[in-house]
């Protein structure tokens, strides 16, 4: 079954792919769509997985899903949240986004947080639907391991006792808050379109 997903980053595409065991993904490029970019201005990661979404089902009328994700940390008032990703500057590299959080964290006794992927999927008709997976953990006070991207050196899951950035690839997708919202994902997609090759 052939989607479309609303990003333009190759590294995500090929998790994407793994995670719902579909060669048939593809970025808006792949469909002679170019430098597809959407203001992510939501005040919910619903929101602005949804505008994702919408934007490029209004250009393909076609089967496409987007996913947004945010790191909420206790103490920071659930920061930075939907922001994690620009959290340091919209130019912000993930080690300054890490640095930030390290700084801000410093005189911190409570560092729980937690991870939270929503994806939202919109079908050949315009319906929308959506998948959440949810990652516990705490902010490590430093990088631990070489692994992974964005905060997963310093997110630390206490049950397994490693970072994120400590984890065989193929594990973490397993574990991961992107990971388990594409398994519910996947599960809906095989139920729905089990007997189409659409």
């Amino acid at each position: 079954m052939q989607l479309v997903f609303a990003s333009n980053n190759l590294n995500k595409l090929e998790q994407v792919k793994l995670l719902l065991d579909n060669d048939k993904v593809l970025m808006p490029k792949d469909v002679g769509i170019d430098n597809f970019d959407v203001i992510e201005d939501g005040s919910t990661l619903k929101e602005n997985a949804f505008k994702k979404a919408y934007a490029l089902y209004k250009l393909t009328k076609s089967k496409v899903f987007s996913d947004d994700t945010g790191l909420f940390v206790n103490s920071l008032n659930n920061r930075p949240g939907i922001y994690a990703h620009r959290y340091a500057g919209e130019d912000a590299t993930d080690k300054d986004n890490r640095n930030k959080l390290l700084s801000e964290l410093k005189d911190k006794d409570n560092r729980d947080a937690y991870f939270l992927t929503v994806i939202c999927f919109i079908d050949d008709d315009g319906k929308d639907y959506y998948f959440e997976g949810r990652l516990d953990g705490t902010i490590a006070e430093h990088e631990l391991g070489d692994g992974g991207f964005g905060y997963d050196k310093i997110f630390y899951v206490d049950k397994l006792g490693k970072s994120l950035g400590q984890m065989d690839v193929l594990f973490k997708n397993q574990i991961s808050h992107r990971g388990l919202a594409m398994k519910k994902f996947k599960e809906f997609l095989d139920k729905k379109y089990e007997n189409s090759n659409n």
